[in-house]
């Protein structure tokens, strides 16, 4: 194949990507998050755990069912059949436990809907973050499309100032062929490049509960650059806001209410049953009885379940403050991957870039005039590719450190 032919195979399918790319619609990141938050089947089967817990209050707080019976008394030795017996006892009892316990039962219930709620809202704030990484993803991978596209333009220049050069004398084939390879070099790129597209759509059609294949459109631009609040001010949001913290305080008020009903364990339970009696067919009265339960073994009961009790209250505290110190942490993390993002971006735009695009058009002038050799010039070419694709790395990593930001903290930032 001629290095015409190679060349005119090359931007043709750099065209066609082109075009494609161009074509597409563009999604704004809210329309994907509202999209998941409807329809993400783990923020669906969290809720559903929710109502479940809900639905466990009432049977919490409900008394034991009552038990009807039947007795047969004085049955022949003749006889095995109950029908036959000369008495007959109907009976209905009724358990009631010492009072407080079933309001602590529902209590604990209670928490444990509470704790559920906090639960399924910590998973949408989950979704939330994998969206908003999975987007960034999807953008950087976009913009890294259009970079090098945009360089192959200011490529496909440099090359026909090599061929030029190259026609007169004034340069060797190994800079045009320099420039082919370059030019190949960037095709590849791009086809990686919507590999790994493909992939992350794949990725966000999973969290929206899309079949992988369909298409989400391109991606909106960022909103722009803020500056984070302080790190005391984000503890104290993620204190009131976070769901774990607050699901882990529910826990603690679950497990205090355990203990007291614990302590109630010292408490008896009481019965009461109510019977008539039959003799040969005939009513012959009523029995009123009255039971009630002997806590006689607390020592190996009531006294193991309040230990118990105590030590589950300890835990619960314990794992509060171990994940109180985890916000804490992921706080300061995220604070500095913004910061350092931020100023990454800045730097690019304000230096980097401007500076590696002066060099660049000092370095094709001397080209031009024999100053410098192609070498150089490549040089100065790819560093102004790799400044601009790193710049929308940092813009991707400074958006996604703001999403663990909101998800260290459990809300969203203005």
């Amino acid at each position: 194949m001629s290095i015409m032919n190679l060349k005119l195979n090359i931007l043709l399918a750099i065209s066609v990507l082109w075009v494609s790319a161009a074509s597409a619609e563009t999604v704004s990141l809210k329309a994907l998050i509202d999209e998941a938050l409807q329809n993400n089947p783990e923020i669906k089967a969290s809720r559903e755990r929710w109502e479940a817990a809900k639905a466990a209050i009432p049977q919490a707080r409900s008394w034991e069912d009552p038990v009807l019976s039947v007795m047969f008394d004085k049955i022949p030795d003749s006889s095995i059949n109950p029908g036959a017996s000369m008495g007959r006892e109907y009976s209905l009892s009724q358990g009631f436990p010492y009072p407080g316990k079933l309001t602590l039962m529902g209590k604990m219930a209670g928490k444990e809907a509470q704790m559920a709620y906090e639960e399924y809202k910590g998973k949408e704030r989950d979704i939330v973050r994998e969206a908003k990484s999975a987007y960034y993803d999807y953008f950087v991978i976009h913009k890294s499309i259009e970079v090098n596209i945009e360089t192959k333009e200011l490529l496909h220049h440099l090359s026909k100032t090599a061929e030029a050069k190259y026609a007169t004398g004034l340069a060797s084939q190994w800079d045009v062929l320099k420039a082919q390879i370059e030019l190949s070099q960037l095709a590849n790129e791009i086809i990686i490049l919507n590999q790994e597209k493909e992939s992350v759509r794949a990725r966000i059609n999973r969290l929206l509960n899309r079949p992988v294949e369909n298409d989400i459109g391109e991606p909106a631009s960022t909103n722009g650059r803020k500056d984070t609040p302080s790190l005391e001010f984000l503890e104290d949001m993620a204190s009131q806001e976070r769901p774990e913290l607050r699901g882990m305080e529910r826990g603690i008020e679950k497990e205090e209410a355990g203990l007291s009903l614990a302590k109630k364990g010292y408490y008896p339970d009481f019965m009461v049953r109510l019977a008539q009696r039959e003799e040969d067919g005939s009513a012959a009265g009523w029995i009123a009885e009255v039971g009630v339960t002997i806590p006689l073994w607390f020592r190996t009961k009531q006294d193991y379940a309040v230990n118990g009790a105590v030590s589950n209250l300890a835990a619960a505290r314990q794992e509060y403050q171990a994940m109180k110190n985890m916000a804490s942490f992921e706080i300061k993390d995220a604070q500095v991957k913004i910061k350092s993002a931020k100023s990454l971006i800045e730097l690019h735009e304000n230096t980097h870039i401007p500076q590696a695009e002066q060099a660049l058009r000092g370095a094709q002038v001397a080209y031009e005039t024999g100053k410098v050799d192609f070498f150089a010039l490549m040089e100065s070419w790819r560093t102004v590719k790799n400044y601009k694709l790193d710049y929308y790395k940092a813009i991707a990593a400074f958006e996604q450190g703001w999403a663990e930001l909101e998800r260290a903290v459990g809300k969203e930032l203005p």
